[in-house]
């Protein structure tokens, strides 16, 4: 990630150092303000030795037992040091006792004003953009749904941050949310209408403006695999990143550095497609005539092949494919590709297009290569398998090995 300037002048050479010890000290400010706080000569350690990294750069590796404090041993040296610094933990109970508990305390504490920012996943906060196209459709199935639209409505012109854990009453399983959610996947960046309301914007800017902004493993891989793409990032550069709960990190990794083509992936691609019909090409009939053909050659095809492979492939939960296994279905793949293809090359060739056909043309096309990668399945530093959960067909492309990736996009 590239430098950025600190949020304040750092302290001179070695001085960090010595303000750490002195918070860890046994008349420090950790000992005189937290009243069960116990001197532990591991956390300690721990505790200058970050302040070292962050001072002079580096990597620390550091393993500690249960109980030896780690948590504060690199909070501490983070908040000292005046640089805008990443906390990305594997669990979301950690990140919520770092932002809600620690921090709180040890701004107490060290008597130290600083500034943080919670990040969730796009996927929690609300798209001011998708959600106006969603109440003025007509895909509302239920008088639950409209009550939770009205819901949302009135709770959208109230909030600050578009996070939907504020709605108390808002059902975990709300069949609609990723229609209307900030996904990546629906983004349509910088040119779209709302950009400035946009809440994920809005997350962004806090970001960049405080010195910690505490992220979790899934967000950290998620917005570096997004990086590799330029498009879709939401998390600020930073001169300094603390990974806790690290042993997780690879398998994260795994999971977000692969590739994956499912059928609630195209089930959104489609109903995305006959929402931009509607709104973007009411004035070019036949351009509308054209995307809506081949939509609705995608969602047969897509149909043809996630049957096929209901039919041809092995039935347990999670199954390896090698090309052989894939040769019943591949003829399906193929015509599923080229109607991808398609509406790619449609959206490509509407007239000054908007942002959501745009968005429509790339994502046709990124599921093309996708598909088109997974059905050769010669890679040989890429494990291939199908997944099945509940009613979903997940077929996935993982890295045998991401100890490359880790450290291209997120340690350099």
């Amino acid at each position: 990630m590239p430098e950025v300037p600190t949020l304040s002048e750092p302290l001179e050479p070695g001085r960090l150092r010595r303000k750490v010890a002195d918070a860890f000290a046994d008349d420090g400010a950790l000992a005189g303000g937290l009243p069960s706080f116990e001197i532990r000569n591991g956390q300690r350690e721990m505790a200058v030795a970050v302040a070292d990294v962050l001072e002079s750069g580096g990597t620390l590796l550091a393993e500690a037992g249960t109980g030896t404090g780690k948590t504060l041993a690199y909070l501490v040296p983070a908040i000292l040091s005046k640089h805008r610094v990443i906390v990305s933990t594997g669990t979301k109970p950690l990140q919520d006792q770092i932002y809600y508990k620690d921090l709180p305390t040890l701004r107490r504490v060290l008597g130290i004003e600083f500034s943080a920012t919670y990040m969730k996943g796009r996927g929690n906060y609300l798209c001011l953009h998708r959600f106006n196209a969603y109440r003025s459709g007509d895909l509302l199935t239920s008088a639950a749904d409209e009550n939770a639209i009205e819901a949302i409505a009135e709770w959208a012109q109230q909030t600050s941050t578009g996070d939907r854990a504020e709605i108390e009453d808002l059902p975990d399983d709300l069949a609609f949310w990723s229609e209307i959610s900030g996904t990546s996947e629906n983004c349509v960046g910088n040119d779209c209408p709302d950009h400035q309301e946009c809440f994920v914007t809005r997350m962004r800017q806090r970001a960049m403006e405080s010195d910690l902004v505490i992220v979790n493993h899934h967000l950290l891989c998620a917005d570096a695999a997004l990086r590799q793409s330029a498009y879709g990032e939401v998390i600020p550069p930073c001169t300094h990143a603390v990974i806790d709960e690290a042993h997780q990190l690879e398998d994260v990794a795994t999971q977000y550095f692969g590739i994956v083509i499912s059928n609630h992936k195209l089930e959104k691609l489609v109903i995305d497609g006959i929402r931009a019909i509607k709104h973007d090409l009411q004035g070019t009939p036949d351009t509308a005539n054209t995307m809506e053909q081949a939509i609705a050659l995608v969602n047969q095809y897509a149909t043809q092949f996630f049957g096929a492979i209901q039919t041809h492939l092995p039935t347990p939960d999670r199954t390896r494919i090698t090309p052989g296994l894939l040769t019943p279905i591949a003829e399906h793949g193929r015509q599923f590709s080229s109607s991808l293809r398609a509406v790619e090359t449609t959206a490509r060739l509407v007239n000054e297009p908007s942002e959501d056909l745009r968005s429509l043309g790339r994502r046709a096309g990124e599921l093309c290569a996708e598909i088109d990668f997974i059905l050769d399945a010669n890679d040989d530093r890429f494990v291939y398998f199908l997944e099945r959960r509940g009613r979903g067909l997940f077929l996935r492309a993982s890295p045998v090995d991401v100890s490359s990736i880790i450290q291209e996009l997120l340690f350099k």
